[in-house]
């Protein structure tokens, strides 16, 4: 049994505000597009270079997105969870490892100290999913545009 018996799994219920691809098409946009893009009641955190929203997953467990800007929009993205059970984590981290194995726009992840790592083949993007913490029930994926 699993802590999300009777309701969407944790990967859907991260995934229900946003998709993992349009996480990876924020990038560059405006504080304002990604401001609207998000629920406003989920915001914890905002000023002119940064947005944190934080988002409830399953009875006890949570999920933040955040946002860097600079002058040419948004720089990075990041998803970090904070789940209990480290089932939950590991199920999400492989939801997220297999939307970027199938996406035809990056190549191999390379895979070093807990850290996978891919690039964009077009070398615009690049992407890290650290589960250095995942028995503790933390992922960071972190999506950086390369200006």
């Amino acid at each position: 049994m699993t802590s999300c018996v009777g309701s969407d799994s944790y990967y859907d219920q991260i995934t229900k505000v946003k998709s993992i691809s349009e996480r990876i098409a924020d990038l560059n946009k405006s504080l304002t597009e990604i401001r609207k893009s998000e629920k406003k009641s989920a915001l914890i955190t905002e000023d002119e270079k940064f947005l944190e929203y934080e988002y409830p997953v399953g009875e006890n467990d949570s999920y933040k997105a955040t946002y860097f800007f600079d002058d040419a929009g948004c720089f990075e993205v990041g998803l970090d969870t904070y789940f209990s059970l480290e089932s939950d984590t590991k199920l999400v981290f492989d939801e997220i490892k297999l939307v970027f194995e199938k996406d035809e726009r990056f190549g191999e992840a390379t895979d070093s100290n807990s850290l996978l790592e891919w690039s964009s083949k077009d070398g615009l993007i690049s992407v890290q999913l650290d589960y250095i913490n995942l028995d503790k029930g933390m992922i960071s994926l972190t999506v950086f545009a390369n200006q």
